[in-house]
């Protein structure tokens, strides 16, 4: 099985801090996860001065302002953005930034922008999802979540896409309340995903509460998680309180590495640590009492016991009725010529 890909989602949990967002960075790689995103944005360009907040950001954010006037005051610059990139790239940790808008688009293929991760709100955004489409770069890959999406939407977004040429997609199962309960969350659709798109990676965007979700959808073959990061879930800001904060994140990331460990191939075989065990485990057939030579065997003179280094109880049919080619004491192995 493929490694799974862990992301922490930073999105603009740096709250406008390029100096928070180079510590996010830090702690993400900290603990385990492979790459960290962020949101590239220019606030006008996002909405209008008429766009009411979400209702989960009006509870983490309050009702006082915009939802412009609270994304203004989340926005990292262009030159900030490439400074976190040349950092990240530093201490190893993968980069990618999802734009919200052409202009932040553009800015993303300037600096050389290889994945490309497409927000469930863009997934009906048509001029949007043909620009990411026609990007031309190397090792090109499209994520796409599909939260608030139904089968006929997703499947428009997917054929569009699927025209990008040399691209790896990957789609991934999301929903979008922050948090999601339990019993919204859905996790089989992940199933319906792989079989609608097999050609295409299949992951979760998980906003839910801890680490549950990211593990079931390892075992359901989940390729990429997603799970929004934050230094401090008590931080303001939209997106904080349902996120993973560093001791969250580290322990989802050795979870799923256990779960992905733990999944092993689809076989039935036995292992090497079960090998050693098999002998003492299973049973054979044994004298139940003192067996003469030319006696028959019967089920009141023969059982199964511990260890299985002898004829396999598989074999009982076999050995009833058949004379005892030597002298068997108690708890003796049978011996059978006729049975290897």
């Amino acid at each position: 099985m493929s490694k799974i890909k862990i992301v922490a989602e930073i999105g603009c949990n740096h709250n406008g801090s390029f100096e928070m967002a180079m510590q996010m960075v830090d702690a993400a790689k900290e603990a385990g996860a492979d790459a960290v995103k962020f949101q590239s944005f220019v606030a006008e360009e996002l909405v209008s001065e008429y766009a009411p907040k979400a209702e989960y950001q009006k509870k983490n954010d309050g009702e006082g302002t915009s939802q412009l006037e609270m994304l203004r005051g989340l926005q990292l610059s262009d030159k900030e953005y490439e400074q976190i990139k040349a950092h990240a790239e530093e201490i190893g940790i993968e980069v990618f930034s999802a734009p919200f808008d052409m202009t932040s688009v553009e800015a993303l293929e300037r600096v050389g922008q290889s994945c490309w991760k497409i927000p469930s709100g863009e997934i009906t955004n048509l001029p949007y999802l043909e620009r990411i489409r026609d990007i031309k770069c190397p090792n090109k890959e499209i994520i796409l979540s599909t939260g608030m999406s139904s089968f006929d939407e997703v499947d428009t977004a997917v054929k569009l896409l699927e025209g990008s040429a040399d691209t790896t997609l990957v789609i991934l199962h999301c929903n979008t309340a922050y948090p999601t309960e339990d019993w919204d969350m859905n996790i089989l659709a992940m199933r319906a995903l792989k079989k609608r798109y097999p050609h295409w990676k299949v992951g979760l965007s998980d906003h839910s509460i801890g680490e549950v979700a990211a593990v079931v959808a390892a075992s359901l073959g989940a390729e990429f998680i997603e799970k929004h990061f934050t230094l401090d879930k008590n931080l303001p800001g939209p997106d904080h309180k349902a996120s993973a904060d560093p001791k969250d994140m580290k322990r989802l990331c050795e979870k799923v590495r256990r779960a992905e460990i733990m999944l092993g191939r689809e076989d039935k075989f036995v292992t090497n640590s079960e090998a050693q065990t098999r002998d003492i485990a299973r049973k054979s057939i044994t004298a139940k009492k003192y067996i003469k030579k030319g006696e028959i065997f019967t089920a009141d003179n023969i059982t199964c016991k511990r260890p299985g280094t002898g004829i396999s109880p598989m074999h009982w049919h076999e050995v009833i009725g058949t004379c005892a080619e030597q002298d068997f004491a108690p708890n003796d192995l049978i011996r059978c010529s006729k049975i290897k």
